[in-house]
Order: structure tokens, then C-alpha cells, then sequence
């Protein structure tokens, strides 16, 4: 019996500790994409995020992304490839940004703050951009 409540209170304790685990901080990644320190992200700002993880995406550097060098960031890259080429080059990705950024802003202000980064559409934005 000992064992058995030991091993309920491990389970609990680890579930615990990984709800309390969010995918990105929603406080911490408003320190990095938002320059202008107004509390929001702009659509501008997240482009300019945006640009720097398709260069970290695309290390042959020759300004598109595969499959392979997508992975798991664009979750169907079927649909981020609209041209059907096999490739997402910057204008497509800035397209999921915009498309991902504006599923994040329901009240359309054209920004998010850190409530609106912290929703699930939010998360999926912050996925492409970071």
C-alpha cells in the first residue's frame, strides 16, 4: 500500500511540474521580439523575428527551405508551399507568419500582447518565429 501512494504521489508531483511547463514564456519572449518596448508585438516585429529563424533554418543559405530544413516548425508544409515548387522560400514564410499572427490577434489591433501570445494560436505563432 506504501508503495502504491508513493508511486501516485511521483505521478501527481511529474504531472505537476510539466502543466506548469508552457511552451514558450509568453514575459520572455516579449523581452525579445519587442524592440520598441510598448508591451505588444507588432506583425512588423514579428517578421523581423520571423527572418532571423528562417536564416537559422536555412544553413545552405540558399534562401529556401526544404522539408528537412523546415521540420517541425511548419507543421504542413504543404500548405506553406503554395507554388507546389517543394520549397517555402521568405515570401511564403512571411505569409505563415502573417496568417499565424492574425489567428493570434482576436481583438484585431493590430498587435499582441502577452495574453494573446500565450493562447494556443499564439504558441503556434511564437513556433514559427523563435
Amino acid at each position: 500500500m506504501l508503495r502504491k501512494n508513493a508511486a501516485y504521489i511521483s505521478i501527481l508531483a511529474l504531472s505537476a511540474s510539466l502543466l506548469a511547463l508552457p511552451a514558450f514564456s509568453a514575459t520572455a519572449n516579449m523581452k525579445l521580439l519587442d524592440p520598441d518596448s510598448d508591451g505588444t508585438v507588432s506583425l512588423a516585429e514579428a517578421q523581423a523575428a520571423g527572418a532571423k529563424k528562417f536564416a537559422e533554418l536555412d544553413p545552405d543559405r540558399d534562401g529556401t527551405l526544404d522539408a528537412k530544413e523546415a521540420g517541425p516548425v511548419l507543421t504542413d508544409f504543404t500548405s506553406a508551399d503554395p507554388d507546389k515548387d517543394g520549397t517555402v522560400d521568405k515570401a511564403e514564410y512571411a505569409a505563415q507568419i502573417e496568417a499565424a499572427f492574425k489567428k493570434a490577434d482576436p481583438d484585431n489591433d493590430g498587435t499582441l500582447d502577452a495574453a494573446e501570445l500565450s493562447s494556443p494560436a499564439g504558441q503556434k505563432l511564437l513556433g514559427l518565429i523563435q
